[in-house]
């Protein structure tokens, strides 16, 4: 049995990442540190964890660590437990910038400890059957994907703690888009060539963009991102991609996890768990894929422990993820080729 302490329970995923944890057979929550004492306790005891009073308390017995709170805490609360020799599974940003979290990557290799990092949408069944796509050549030559993003404009009401907090949340891009730019990073590679632009609107909560659109390449592969903090749709429905090669064009959605692939006829093979007009069906197949996606992740964490495998996505991959956002962030403010704007009739 491996038993497992918390670090940080304060981020909006943490409950969901306990809850895979606490069904796993093979792991027990034991302890619980937060810098919020409430928060702790109350996590704690859904748990039936111990809250502790420091983080050197909670890894009294523990076979590895969840650091799930902040931004800003998780590269220190990840070094603590690289320090004491324990597999650290790191929430996503993971750092407020890449170098500090390249900073807990390097840490852990000289110390020979696994990380993983929280990208939980890599593990959908649409992005994995996307990546076989790919690998089979089933799309012939790519020549260009398209990825989407983003926050619903109703989090600004029910988060605003969370995101509206510049000294956790670097841009909304950064802490939402890092999922798809994780899942363009493991099925293309590393993008290169990047122009980009985006716009913050006056009057908005958001400490970075409300709107954001990227194109790069991937060796010969135009690759577009765009990403809306201001999204009408809830979580997570519209998150997803197309890539058109010429051979077959295959459009993927994260959740429901729904692929479609054309390769000639006017109607594609559509693979989908639920009917995209049933509602109900919808939310009911969404809230249960979520909670599988966790699963898997944490399933993924736990394996790599016990086998001594590499994990399917580590602090270096995360570092990674975040420098390339770093770059589209720095590509949105040079010049534009056309700066002016149209002249008035």
């Amino acid at each position: 049995m491996l038993d497992v302490a918390f670090l940080g329970v304060t981020h909006p995923h943490a409950h969901a990442w306990a809850g895979a944890a606490h069904e796993n057979p093979g792991a027990r929550i034991t302890r619980v540190y937060d810098p919020d004492a409430t928060a702790a306790q109350s996590f704690a005891q859904k748990y039936d964890a111990e809250s502790v009073h420091s983080a050197a308390e909670a890894l009294h017995g523990a076979g590895a660590v969840v650091v799930d709170g902040r931004n800003d805490e998780a590269p220190g609360f990840a070094e603590i437990a690289i320090d004491a020799g324990l597999p650290v599974f790191i929430e996503k940003t993971g750092a407020r910038t890449s170098a500090r979290l390249a900073e807990v990557a390097d840490r852990a290799s000289q110390a020979n400890v696994l990380t993983q990092m929280g990208f939980f949408m890599r593990y959908s069944d649409s992005v994995m059957r996307t990546r076989q796509a790919l690998e089979d050549g089933a799309l012939g030559d790519l020549y260009l994907a398209r990825f989407h993003a983003a926050i619903p404009h109703q989090a600004w009401a029910s988060m605003t703690h969370w995101f509206a907090d510049a000294s956790n949340v670097v841009t909304p891009f950064m802490e939402a888009g890092c999922h798809l730019v994780d899942v363009l990073r493991l099925l293309l590679g590393e993008p290169h060539e990047i122009r980009a632009t985006r716009v913050r609107r006056s009057g908005t909560p958001s400490p970075g963009e409300d709107a954001l659109a990227v194109t790069m390449r991937c060796a010969d592969t135009v690759v577009a991102i765009d990403f809306t903090a201001h999204e009408a749709d809830p979580w997570n429905i519209g998150w997803g991609g197309e890539l058109f090669g010429d051979a077959a064009t295959l459009r993927f959605g994260v959740t429901p996890a729904r692929t479609s692939l054309g390769s000639g006829d006017h109607v594609p093979d559509l693979l989908s768990p639920v009917a995209m007009d049933d509602p109900d069906a919808i939310r009911t197949c969404m809230s249960a894929e979520n909670a599988v996606l966790m699963r898997r992740g944490m399933s993924a964490f736990i394996d790599a422990i016990d086998s001594g495998s590499p994990s399917p996505v580590d602090a270096e991959s995360g570092a990674a993820t975040l420098r390339l956002i770093e770059d589209v962030l720095t590509a949105c403010e040079l010049p534009a080729v056309r700066p002016d704007p149209l002249p008035t009739p």
